[in-house]
């Protein structure tokens, strides 16, 4: 882009240097410019090598954005919804989670990641056999969890879930376009790229409403696919992109309750979108006295408040001495964050509003009262826990429809 300098002379601004990417050597540039963008996306805790390309098209591109499946609000501290994950849901199988760890982090070409995270026209889910696996999984240990429960004390055990289960080394995903029409408008197609065979193939939504290689119903799908390039510690985690989906889909089955589409999605489709918000809803329940928890809270719930700042210190490995790092080493547990108390105790509804709002996501027309779990968390204002609305009114006022 050209600069106007004062005196009306045009310059020509710094472009950044472009690394070296699988074959292609460095374009290098004069000092002047700057360096702003690297091969690998890299701190102390993690490493995303841009040769892994898009998670779902698997084309390579230095205008790739690395994406998160679960964030914090913007701004906001990241540290009680690292808490949450590790400490309530357990779905790591390592200790000291960040959201800037690997396992949270892919890749994604630019539209594919404004249409994942902005527009929630569509969503990277696990595969239906993949889900079902997971689901198994899960149960399996909210059963044994349950079988184990003092009928006195109320205590179990801790979640240990399976993460040898090739469902979660390697899991298998699917694109579920809850808008195709939108996620891909007049001349537009997803095209995938396949690195074995050096082939392209495109995609466009079909009459039936899925994504197709033409519009005609008995044209091939898009298929299935899986991304697995790294350390099995530092793979995407499957259940971190499982709530990704969720929220989207429990927001989406809300709005066709009021505003049906002329043609639904595909019942395949729905019934998929079914089982990974079954997923999440394992993931959030805890044993009770007989049966499992449908996630109902009782109604003494939303007026009682959980009395603020309590808290405990917790491990992240309550019932052993040892567990493995992010490099697959044995290392000793030891403390190292605080934890509420009144969260372990909360019902499976409580505790997914709480990572809901923490993930900057308020589900104000569908989903919980904030009184639930708001006098929980020691902040100044409670509004905080929810996203703000600016960056989503700056992008739009440059989105208008043609006229």
């Amino acid at each position: 882009m050209s600069l106007l300098r004062s005196g009306n002379i045009l310059s020509v601004k710094a472009f950044a240097r472009v690394p070296a990417l699988l074959h292609l050597s460095e374009i290098e540039r004069e000092p002047a410019s700057v360096s702003n963008v690297s091969s690998r996306h890299e701190s102390s805790r993690h490493v995303v090598d841009l040769a892994e390309g898009c998670m779902l098209t698997k084309s390579v591109k230095y205008t790739h954005q690395l994406a998160h499946f679960v964030n914090a609000v913007r701004g906001g501290d990241p540290g009680p919804i690292e808490e949450f994950l590790e400490f309530d849901l357990k779905i790591f199988p390592y200790e000291d989670f960040s959201l800037d760890d690997s396992c949270n982090l892919a890749f994604l070409e630019s539209f594919v990641h404004t249409s994942l995270d902005l527009y929630a026209l569509m969503a990277i889910v696990p595969s239906s056999s993949t889900v079902e696996s997971l689901i198994n999984m899960v149960k399996a240990d909210n059963d044994e969890r349950l079988r184990r429960k003092n009928p006195v004390t109320n205590v179990t055990t801790a979640r240990r879930l399976n993460f040898d289960d090739p469902s979660f080394i390697n899991p298998e995903y699917e694109l579920v376009a809850l808008h195709p029409e939108h996620f891909l408008p007049q001349g537009c197609s997803l095209s995938i790229y396949d690195p074995n065979a050096r082939t392209l193939k495109y995609y466009v939504p079909s009459r039936d409403r899925r994504l197709r290689e033409s519009i005609e119903p008995d044209s091939p799908c898009l298929p299935p696919f899986r991304h697995v390039f790294r350390h099995p510690l530092r793979n995407v985690n499957v259940f971190l992109v499982a709530l990704n989906a969720e929220i989207k889909f429990r927001r989406y089955f809300k709005m066709i309750e009021n505003r049906p589409p002329p043609i639904p999605l595909p019942d395949d489709v729905l019934a998929l979108m079914r089982r990974v918000v079954e997923l999440v809803r394992l993931l959030y329940w805890k044993p009770v006295s007989a049966g499992y928890s449908e996630g109902t809270p009782k109604k003494p719930v939303r007026a009682r408040r959980p009395t603020p700042a309590q808290y405990m210190e917790m491990s992240a490995g309550e019932d052993s001495g040892t567990s493995a790092d992010k490099s697959g080493t044995s290392v000793q547990r030891t403390p190292t964050r605080r934890r509420k108390r009144w969260l372990p105790d909360a019902d499976a509804e409580t505790r997914r509003a709480y990572g809901t709002a923490l993930m900057g996501i308020q589900d104000m027309d569908i989903d919980y009262d904030p009184a639930l779990f708001e006098g929980a968390y020691p902040i100044d204002d409670t509004v905080g826990l929810y996203s703000d609305n600016t960056s989503m009114e700056n992008w739009n006022r440059g989105v208008t429809s043609g006229s």
